[in-house]
């Protein structure tokens, strides 16, 4: 029995989504109710506009650390979801019912698994997930590193990574 269940349509979306931001990562969230996806949000990547004309309505201090960075390095630690995108997709759901299933974000020189970094935010978020009543959603990536992506699911709890299976109905 599969942990997921996400329409093809969504994981094309999330694919694209990837290949648009490469070489930086992307970012997003999947909604809908007991383990089924029925929307997709795309979240914008704070580090991943550094250099673009979005740049400036960002706190410098905050992104100009990555310019030393090759986008390798970058795509190792370059994944901040814009707050304002984070709290409208937030209401969007709770608009409509749906809840949080998945954070997802891609690897775009690296396999579809969690890194060090992704684990600990993960990990940090848990306390997070449930002071808002919401169950611990689990984690997709999608990787860049092949000619065909490869997307993978996670459950990571309490620093411990367990492999999601998905149905694509």
């Amino acid at each position: 029995m599969a942990d997921l269940i996400i329409p093809q349509s969504v994981l094309a979306d999330m694919v694209t989504h990837a290949k648009e931001l490469a070489p930086y990562e992307c970012c997003g969230l999947l909604a809908g109710t007991e383990n089924t996806v029925t929307k997709i949000y795309r979240i914008k990547n704070v580090v991943a506009l550094e250099g673009a004309q979005q740049l400036a309505s960002f706190d410098p201090a905050k992104v100009a650390h990555l310019a030393r960075l090759s986008p390798a390095e970058r795509a190792e630690i370059a994944f901040v979801m814009d707050a304002q995108d984070l709290a409208l997709a937030q209401k969007d759901m709770r608009r409509s019912g749906h809840t949080l299933q998945v954070v997802y974000h891609s690897h775009p020189h690296d396999p579809a698994r969690p890194s060090v970094t992704d684990i600990k935010i993960a990990t940090d978020y848990e306390d997070y997930w449930g002071k808002i009543n919401l169950p611990v959603p689990a984690y997709l990536l999608i990787s860049l590193m092949h000619q065909t992506p490869d997307i993978r699911a996670y459950w990571i709890k309490g620093g411990v990574v367990s492999p999601a299976q998905i149905a694509t109905p």
